[in-house]
């Protein structure tokens, strides 16, 4: 198995097989040069012709087994110095459609190797004689490490040489053995002998000889320091290699630097050597035993301090000399990250020693940046013992790093669609560290932030995980930017569903079998880890075909909007459900036939659960299916029962027709819950879905939860909803206050309380919510006698991080005419000209740095605006002294030039911009932090942005980045302005760009800085199609790239592999001469299996199939057309709302069949939660009967609109007399009457079949809840209300005495039957119906008589109280 994973990548070597690779350098750091070989055993598949990937160095010569040969060598970088013409360029779009071709040209190009190495002489087998020769060749090429190295690098290097071919000699001794015992074993000599001597003759061993001239890519030199960069595709730029994943060997390191320098890299140090005749060269010899790819190879060189870890673990810290003090207490935690993980993961660390080297930001291309048992971070996250804010950051960011060297370098994906995987486990294996050593309640809230983030981002086709188009035909890209982080946060939400379901030990285990030492293979797939999760996580494989498809390989999560409502006489709660999906449908059918997108009605497989808190404890019910139905009513019996004595009520509220039996908070906010058993409802509480929950109850039960929950979500929950209350009560904004002074709650929730307190405090409150604010933090900071603020101590440090957010909630608080209050600008001022730290441990930079950015948020009015001088004599006094005394990391000074630029914008009118410009610009001067620098360049485009426009904006961020010395800091600048571009979308302030500025963003993203740094390369791009109005991502970009063809020639797997990667242009479905589709001209969204079965098959072009959707878009005049028509009830609360329909045309030769059209009536149930909502409704499985009833369904689709509405029309009493005691109300059932000519045989007997097949998948998902007593208790009741309502309509029935109309429809019998058009193109030929409650006719170009139908609706009974 694993020798056919490692064949599956041999088309990026044109066929060759990696074994194992040697490399030498010698560094000239004074000149910036490099001089090296490296040597390659490869394992060349039928020809002499291999092709290597190398680019931005010099190839002096190329031996393969020690003999010279030709090569061709054609540098990527060359082709892209060369600019190409922009003349094409007109506008925003054409900029971003040059910006995609380039692009795409570029990646494609990257990823063909480029060194072509011919070898024409025969193939002979490696003998000992060669080997011998070859060593002797090795000694002439190595002359000058022997010079530095004297004997001992030379016996190093032969013994290198001879274990790049020992397996040979091994080969060779097995042959002669079993040539010895040719004639007992004759047969084995012919197949496996024979085989394993073709082997031997195909090993290769190539030497290249190369030098690199001040490198720019790859490795970069910066002062006296030497790094690598793990970028994409960029690895080859500083040795020869197969740069691809699936290229895996054990490596040889070699390194000659001066005395006074330190080499750092993959691998073992085996030992130093110095050189006799140069005592200032000394060579570093690293040996790395475990395969890996050449991309995770990396090499740190520079005056470095060396920290071994004093926790006798098997790991090194790296730094330089000024930053050693903030290393030693930074990394003081990181022995409990390494044992937690090798304790879990039941193995040792896979590479023997580990170093993680920190170097200064202006240094390094990314933050973090991974090797092979190396990883290089920016020393931006040390820190000392003083600083607070810093810790749990840089603990976080040290154990993902050291997380992905089990999972991503050590066991790498099979594919690049298996990349999630792998990132994935990485990210779960970070959070079990978090909750061991961070706290349950941490790692709990982190991951609910991460899931609503990944619920908001999960819209389109680019976070699909698993798909070919979000991720092997991205090149490496969809790890780039906010897709990419999103991506990672919705691969763990989906590894962490999966261990909900089959348990943490079976998950552990899953996670031990895979980096297991003796496992065969270092790879995994996808595939491979669906059948370990079958195998040793025991889950079904239905239930994993249905997941897998769902959460990895499609788009989108669910969107649950439940409302509720308690009925006191039969003690019952009932839950009306709607499920939607967060995914958008793409316009465009290139993203429809990716199959990425799927609507919500597909559902997802699983129950959800709901708690119902009750006055006798907790209960779960699983009975929240996310399949199914999209409109859903659930009935929960409640456990507990109140008591007689308990059941009063005052004369004065009392009622004797009893309509208040339907508890409700809106009529009773002040009222405790003694009417009703229920405290409080969750739905969800562990976290075992990844979706997007919207759930209303009344608001005394907010309360409840947020008071006597001790779940950090469940309070969280809480917070928000009673945050977003339309009209609030000094009992919501008592409740947040007392959780606010509650120091037992967690720290990040209290905050969220304190902000919640800040929104809620409005002149109807009179400002009750920032009195309570400052009395907080006074009862807290201040002294009592004095009423002035106590000196800072910080020795509490979740108390420190709640108060520290107090200034800044204290900012966000506003009046009605959206100022703030002059005493919130007062408190703020006191703090700052009061701040005292004196006596206190910990350094207050960032507790000045939250008040500084609070002054930021303030809204200076007329009251205000006098006490603003003495808020900027503050901060200058800030600047002053942080630029006497250098805080950590510049982070007040950048907080103050922040501050200073918002309130320059906000009061423009009466500050001059550019006096502010030219107070800030000295900032962006060498001798500043870099952090500093980069943040008033950012300010200064911000400012520029706000005086002169976008265009302006854009160009001077061209300006900056070509004055930029620091590849980070140009990313920076680069993510800084695509931010900017984004929120212009908006405002249409795009179309201001110039075409001037267009060509300079294309000359910097196709240039040679952009090559070198791939992340600013691929954010240039994102910023020219944000700018024509597209998504930043190459998702979506048609992808039509041809390779060279001289690699076309050789390298044919490959080019084969390349052009399988890039999709055709999907071709639209031909539509059947006989049996046109409507589905084939307007594509509807949330097709059913049953409706692409009907549309599909030909047999079945006989079935009529209406759609009904009602959406805000249409067209005014289908608007008009359907108001007139249409009877369906529609409410006068809904805007805009209007229908389309679409008809499948019948058969030809079907002049005698009928053609069915059916109106039906939209009741809207006013529960708590469809109010105001946008219905669509799809009629589907219609039947054509033998002149009789016709019978079929209505599915209905909801999407609330609830965000905007007050609190009080979500409950259940809004409207009493509407309330809704049984599930089946909550949904509406429409007949059809009808009759027309027998449908034909082979028609119903087609539809008895896909009957019998839907009754079985009915009755295996039923099989497993036969026993459970809830299921067969709703079953029951749901037999029973469909019971009733069949014979309340066949008494209505009697009663009306309504007889069945019966139509005849002709058809034309000859020609083709045309398609019905999306819309009416002539008034004179319409081609959506007109309904109507009484009769529907529909016009076509083939019908000579307009059939009539007659709909009858049957409106459903209620139940009776007592039945």
């Amino acid at each position: 198995m694993a020798k056919a994973r490692k064949q599956k990548g041999d088309a990026a070597g044109g066929g060759a097989t990696v074994l194992h690779q040697k490399l030498c350098l010698s560094i000239d750091m004074e000149n910036q040069l490099i001089n090296g070989y490296t040597e390659i055993k490869v394992l060349l598949a039928e020809n002499d012709t291999f092709a290597l990937h190398a680019d931005n160095m010099t190839i002096r010569s190329i031996l393969v087994d020690g003999e010279s040969v030709e090569f061709e060598y054609s540098p990527h970088w060359k082709s892209d110095g060369d600019q190409p013409n922009w003349s094409l360029v007109s506008c925003s779009k054409t900029a971003a459609d040059v910006a995609c071709s380039t692009y795409i040209s570029s990646l494609n190009r990257e990823a063909i190797p480029n060194l072509i190495v011919s070898s024409e002489r025969s193939v002979k087998s490696i003998t000992e004689q060669q080997l011998d020769e070859n060593s002797e060749k090795h000694e002439e090429n190595s002359g000058r490490l022997e010079e530095h190295g004297g004997k001992s690098v030379q016996s190093c290097i032969d013994q290198a040489v001879n274990g790049c071919n020992g397996s040979a000699v091994k080969e060779e001794k097995e042959k002669e053995k079993e040539k010895e015992n040719e004639n007992r074993n004759e047969k084995d000599k012919e197949n496996g002998i024979e085989t394993e001597n073709e082997k031997v003759k195909n090993i290769k061993l190539v030497h290249i000889d190369y030098i690199l001239e001040k490198a720019e890519t790859g490795v970069h030199f910066v002062g006296n320091v030497l790094h690598s960069s793990s970028q994409i595709k960029r690895t080859h730029c500083w040795f020869p290699c197969f740069d691809t994943a699936t290229q895996r060997c054990p490596f040889d390191l070699e390194f000659t630097v001066s005395t006074n320098l330190v080499a750092v890299s993959n691998g073992d140090l085996l030992y130093q050597v110095l050189s006799k005749e140069d005592p200032s060269r000394k060579t570093y010899v690293y040996k790395l035993n475990t395969p890996v790819s050449a991309q995770w190879i990396s090499l740190v060189v520079g005056p470095l301090e060396v920290l071994p870890d004093r926790n006798d673990i098997s790991a090194s810290h790296i730094c330089l000399s000024p930053a050693l003090s903030k290393l030693e207490n930074t990394i003081a935690f990181f022995h409990d990250a390494y044992s937690c993980y090798e304790d879990y993961l039941a193995t040792p660390f896979p590479f023997g020693l580990y170093k993680q080297i920190f170097l200064p930001s202006e240094m390094t291309v990314s933050p973090t940046s991974l090797g092979a048992s190396t990883c290089i971070f920016s020393s931006d996250i040390l820190h000392d013992e003083k600083v607070i804010d810093q810790i749990i950051g840089t603990r976080i960011r040290l154990a993902y790093a050291l997380s992905k060297q089990w999972f991503g370098i050590y066991t790498s994906a099979e594919e690049p669609n298996d990349e999630w995987l792998l990132d994935g486990l990485a990210g779960f294996l970070t959070d079990l560290f978090i909750k061991r050593y961070l706290g349950n309640n941490e790692a709990r809230y982190r991951r609910f932030k991460a899931n609503c983030t990944v619920c908001e981002s999960d819209v389109s086709g680019a976070t699909a995980l698993s798909s070919p188009a979000a991720s092997s035909d991205l090149y490496g890209t969809q790890t780039i930017g906010s897709y990419g982080k999103i991506r990672s946060l919705k691969a763990v939400a989906v590894l962490q569903m999966l261990e909900k379901q089959m348990g943490p030990d079976s998950f552990r285990k899953i996670l031990q079998v895979i980096v297991a030492p003796n496992r065969a293979s270092r790879t995994l797939s996808t595939k491979e880890f669906r059948h370990l999760a079958n195998k040793v996580g025991n889950l079904e494989r239905p239930f994993l075909k249905e997941f897998f498809p769902r959460w990895v390989e499609s788009c989108g999560c669910p969107a649950m909007r439940l409302g509720m409502s308690y009925s006191k006489k039969r003690n019952m709660i009932e839950f009306a459900i709607s499920r939607g999906c967060t995914a958008k449908a793409a316009p465009d059918s290139d993203s429809l036939a990716n199959g990425d997108i799927q609507e919500g009605d597909a559902g997802w497989p699983g129950m959800m659960s709901i708690r119902v808190h009750e006055t006798d404890g907790a209960y779960d019910h699983p009975v929240l299916s996310m399949a199914g139905e999209a409109l859903q009513v659930v009935e929960i019996q409640c456990h507990s029962k109140l008591a007689a004595k308990r059941i009063w009520k005052s004369k004065k509220s009392s009622k004797v027709d009893g309509s208040d039996d339907n508890v409700d908070a809106s009529t009773q906010e002040n009222r405790t819950s003694i009417d009703s058993p229920l405290l409080w409802i969750r739905v969800d509480p562990e976290m075992e879905y990844l979706a997007e929950v919207h759930f209303y109850q009344p608001v005394q039960m907010w309360i409840n939860q947020l008071e006597k929950d001790k779940d950090v979500i469940s309070q969280s929950q809480a917070i928000s909803a009673l945050e977003k209350l339309p009209q609030l009560s000094f009992a919501v904004i008592n409740a947040l206050n007392n959780f606010l002074n509650d120091t037992k709650a967690f720290w990040r929730v209290r905050v969220e309380a304190a902000y919640a307190l800040a929104v809620t405090a409005s002149e109807a409150t009179d400002l009750v919510g920032l009195l309570h604010l400052v009395n907080f933090y006074k009862s807290r900071r201040f002294d009592a006698d004095i009423g002035m603020p106590r000196p800072n101590d910080f020795h509490d440090i979740p108390e420190y991080f709640v108060l520290e957010a107090i200034p800044h909630a204290v900012a966000l608080v506003r009046l009605s005419d959206k100022n703030s209050p002059r005493e919130a600008i007062e408190f703020i001022l006191q703090l700052l000209k009061y701040n005292d730290n004196n006596g206190n441990i910990y350094s207050d930079v960032y507790w000045l740095s939250a008040m500084v950015q609070s002054i930021g948020e303030l809204e200076f009015g007329q009251q205000g605006i006098g006490l603003l001088s003495s808020l900027l004599k503050r901060i200058d006094r800030l600047l002053q002294f942080d630029n006497f005394m250098p805080g950590y990391n510049g982070v007040l000074t950048v907080s103050c030039i922040r501050t200073l630029a918002r309130i320059a914008a906000r009061v423009s009118s009466s500050i001059c911009l550019d006096r502010i410009c030219e107070l800030i610009a000295p900032f962006r001067n060498l001798d500043k932090p870099w952090k500093v620098r980069i943040e008033a360049s950012r300010v200064l485009i911000d400012l520029e942005l706000h005086q002169k426009g976008l265009d302006a904006a854009l160009l001077l961020f061209l300006k900056y980045v070509d004055e930029e010395k620091s590849l980070r800091g140009a990313t920076k600048l680069a993510v800084h302005v695509l931010r900017i571009c984004q929120a212009s979308v908006d405002l249409h302030l795009n179309d201001q760009i110039k075409l001037t500025t267009l060509v300079g963003l294309l000359y910097l993203f196709a240039g040679m800085k952009a090559y070198n740094n791939v992340f600013l390369r691929h954010h240039v791009f994102c910023i020219l199609q944000v700018a024509a109005g597209r998504s930043p991502t190459l998702y979506g970009v048609p992808k039509v790239v041809t390779p060279p063809p001289v690699v076309q020639d050789i390298c044919s797997d490959q080019q084969t592999k390349a052009d399988s990667s890039i999709p055709q242009p999907s071709k639209p479905q031909e539509p059947s001469t006989s049996t046109p589709s409507v589905r084939e001209v307007v594509p509807t969204s949330g097709p059913t299996k049953d409706a692409d079965n009907q549309s599909n098959c030909s047999e079945r072009r006989n079935v009529v199939k209406i759609r009904v959707r009602r959406t805000a878009s249409s067209s005014k005049a289908s608007d008009a057309d359907h108001r007139d028509h249409s009877h369906g009830g529609r409410n006068e609360n809904e805007a805009g709302a209007c229908s389309s329909m679409s008809v499948d045309a019948p058969m030809v030769g079907a002049a005698n069949e009928p053609l069915n059209v059916s109106n039906h009536n939209i009741e809207e149930q006013n529960s708590c939660h469809d109010l105001e909502s946008r219905m669509s409704a799809s009629v589907s499985n219609v039947k054509l009967m033998d002149r009789h009833e016709i019978s079929k369904e209505l599915q209905c689709t909801a999407h609330s609109r609830l965000d905007a509405l007050p609190k009080d029309q979500f409950s259940p009493l809004t409207n009493p007399l509407e309330v809704v005691d049984k599930p089946g109300s909550q949904l509406e059932g429409v007949s059809t009457s009808c009759d027309g000519n027998q449908a034909p045989e082979s028609m119903n007997g087609l539809e008895s079949k896909e009957r019998k097949k839907k009754d079985k998948k009915d009755k295996k998902r039923k099989r497993d809840k036969k026993d459970d007593p809830e299921y067969l208790e709703k079953k029951r009741l749901k037999k029973e209300k469909k019971r009733m309502e069949k014979e309340s309509a066949r008494k209505q029935q009697e009663s009306e005495g309504v007889p069945c109309s019966e139509q005849q429809n002709i058809v034309k019998s000859s020609g083709s039957q045309e398609v019905l058009p999306a819309r009416p193109p002539a008034p004179v030929r319409s081609s959506e119906p007109q309904v109507s409650s009484k009769e529907t006719t529909i016009d076509t170009a083939q019908t000579t008589v307009k059939p009539k139908i007659r709909i009858r609706v049957k409106p459903l009974q209620r139940k009776a109280e007592g039945s």
